[in-house]
């Protein structure tokens, strides 16, 4: 049974590579020769990036396979149907539920360490203690590190719209719920029987019974495809600041340079002249 479900799913997966976009590698543009106080940012940056796209298109490849299984799903008897879900739905819709907040973290952790690497040389004052350990990086730490930083802004709020308060209401907060308690089932099963809850009013506790209604994988590809254009708005907004750090960069790598050795520098800028 298997090999038949994964051959109607490779069937239905051709129809669903116009769903979202891959992110490029390799867009970075920085000296290839850069003074020594620029190893740590040179390298974060290629580091990062690198793994900021490979989590955005794997989290487009997740969202196409889950489109093309819910078309297959519609096809499927009550046996078929209930193998395709346990066996590969579940896993894909698990892990696509739990990718926005993780690629929201990513960007969070990499914008602070990149504006914090060029802070420490172009800020007055910038103290090395001003970023926090990696366990301890939020947004507030971000925000700190942002702040000189004409494009942040808009980064800032590109990232903090993804895995946002429509997502959480829609799926019962199910990346928390995941993480912490018991999260919804997908398309099959009932969790969360009974729940506790406090009256903010009175304070009194009361408990409702029913239970918490699997998610529909149709209605995941639609919630799932609006994280997706959420992430590619904060990658073009990531790159936007990265443009304006590797300006600075370049700019004051040179002056760097000039000064340990002029003569070399004088002549590298006379040829690049020629070159142009």
């Amino acid at each position: 049974m298997h090999v038949d479900l994964y051959r109607r799913f490779t069937e239905a997966r051709p129809a669903t590579e116009s769903i979202g976009r891959i992110m490029p590698y390799n867009w970075t543009r920085i000296a290839e020769r850069l003074a020594g106080a620029w190893m740590a940012y040179s390298t974060m940056l290629d580091d990062f990036a690198r793994e900021v796209a490979n989590a955005m298109n794997a989290f487009t490849i997740n969202v196409r396979r889950l489109h093309a299984w819910a078309a297959v799903l519609d096809m499927l008897g009550e046996d078929e149907r209930a193998e395709a879900i346990h066996e590969f739905v579940d896993p894909i819709a698990t892990l696509s539920l739990l990718t926005p907040y993780a690629i929201r973290s990513r960007l969070i952790f990499a914008t602070a360490h990149l504006c914090h690497q060029v802070n420490l040389i172009r800020e007055a004052g910038w103290l090395e203690s001003s970023l926090p350990m990696d366990d301890e990086i939020w947004m507030d730490s971000t925000d700190r590190e942002g702040a000189p930083w004409r494009h942040y802004n808009r980064l800032k709020t590109c990232i903090e719209a993804i895995g946002g308060q429509r997502l959480r209401n829609a799926t019962a907060d199910f990346r928390n719920a995941f993480t912490h308690r018991f999260s919804p089932r997908v398309e099959t099963g009932i969790t969360n029987f009974a729940t506790r809850h406090i009256d903010p009013a009175t304070g009194s506790t009361y408990y409702l019974f029913g239970g918490t209604e699997p998610l529909g994988v149709k209605d995941l590809t639609v919630l799932l495809d609006a994280e997706l254009d959420r992430s590619y708005a904060a990658f073009a907004a990531f790159q936007a600041l990265i443009a304006e750090q590797v300006a600075f960069v370049t700019a004051k790598n040179t002056e760097m340079l000039t000064e340990m050795d002029p003569q070399s520098a004088a002549g590298r800028s006379a040829a690049d002249h020629v070159e142009t």
